[in-house]
């Protein structure tokens, strides 16, 4: 299994036998054709494959949706020789035709085109990879952990060995606690990528509306496991497996939830220093900001409110420390009126299509996702026309 192709779970299963770290990568695309959002997509991977390099019994499983996106990563295994590189299929499944549905006609409701050639799916297309990556770290019989990292993670030396210790430390039940490394560098340059600086301040100054985060990480009852880049003990994978709602469209949120439930424990590192940790996502202008802004909007639709979207972290009013740095700083004045634009124009978006339907809905990937304000379960749909 040297070259990079598709593999059954159970071949996979058996390769990582002995494995300490398993990260899977869940690619829902194949590696990115243009210039710019290629050089971003193979820095961000290169340091997280580099780190993981540095130890003996380490491995990385590509979760992929098609056999062309495991064929656009054959160049990998020839760059890191001396890492197990794997890959494996998952995708969701449409429901079976027949099947009784009470969101069956949203797409009449809701006024798309062709309304008829919509079907909807069994859970999203992210859950279907994260749960074929528990899956067959369940049933690694050697203490280890599975890494979930986001595309736009970068890794710097030493962040898995300080994760680990985290973990360890913290251990409850039996099972060290997961671990998530949180940043304040959401949007960071890549060397020998033009990406504006109003574009990356924008994007920080949208996720820097909570001052005191590096310290509610101290609370038991704050969200500590993060889906841009967690560490599972394999021990708590099954757990993970059978406990979670899949239909939940927040999966981290969800995997903190069942965690803690079960009686294991989780914890976040806050990370201040971006050579050890940071994300670089390829948001190049004012409409990937849109994009990223409009899509956490709605994941807190689910939470019943006066106006759709009102818990988001994202409409909360600056506090009192983020005020003071705007009032000294006109360069995160400026990203911060930037961003607040922003998350007003996709407010405005939100609130109309729930007025006139119910509902909102966002295009990532191949398919569509709907949420509708106080209910916890999203929507997955898929067209066989290209989504515009």
């Amino acid at each position: 299994m040297a070259a990079l192709t598709l593999a059954s779970l159970p071949e996979i299963v058996t390769a990582l036998r002995g494995r300490r770290f398993v990260s899977a990568e869940l690619m829902y695309l194949p590696r990115p054709a243009a210039a710019r959002e290629r050089r971003v997509f193979d820095f961000t991977l290169a340091s997280r494959l580099e780190e993981l390099s540095r130890y003996e019994r380490a491995a990385v499983v590509f979760v992929c949706d098609s056999p062309a996106t495991a064929d656009s990563l054959a160049h990998l295994p020839g760059t890191f020789p001396h890492l197990l590189l794997l890959a494996v299929e998952a995708n969701p499944a449409p429901l079976p035709a027949g099947t009784p549905d009470a969101y069956a006609a949203t797409p009449l409701v809701c006024g798309w085109n062709t309304p008829d050639r919509w079907r909807r799916y069994n859970l999203t297309d992210r859950w279907a990879r994260l749960r074929a990556a528990l899956d067959l770290a369940r049933q690694l019989d050697t203490p280890g952990w599975l890494i979930l990292p986001a595309h736009d993670a970068v890794w710097g030396r030493g962040l898995l060995a300080r994760l680990v210790r985290l973990g360890e430390q913290h251990a409850r039940n039996g099972q060290p606690a997961a671990v998530s490394p949180y940043t304040p560098y959401q949007h960071f340059p890549v060397p020998g990528v033009d990406i504006p600086r109003d574009v990356i301040d924008a994007l920080n100054a949208a996720f820097a509306r909570d001052s005191w985060r590096r310290w509610r990480f101290r609370s038991e009852g704050y969200q500590a496991f993060w889906g841009k880049m967690g560490l599972l003990p394999f021990g708590l994978c099954d757990t993970l497996l059978q406990r979670s709602e899949t239909m939940v469209w927040e999966d981290d949120l969800e995997f903190d939830r069942v965690i803690r439930e079960a009686g294991y424990a989780a914890r976040a590192l806050w990370v201040g220093s971006p050579a050890l940790y940071h994300q670089s996502p390829p948001v190049f202008d004012h409409d990937g900001l849109r994009a990223v802004i409009d899509r956490t909007l709605h994941y807190s639709l689910c939470i019943p409110g006066a106006f759709p979207a009102a818990k988001s972290d994202l409409n909360r009013p600056l506090d009192t420390p983020a005020r003071l740095r705007a009032a000294v700083s006109p360069r995160f004045a400026r990203a911060v009126a930037l961003s607040e634009r922003l998350i007003a124009d996709c407010n405005a978006t939100i609130a109309a299509r729930v007025d006139r339907c119910g509902a909102s809905w966002v295009d990532w990937g191949a398919y569509r996702y709907v949420a509708q304000v106080g209910d916890p379960l999203v929507q997955v749909w898929k067209s066989d026309q290209i989504l515009l």
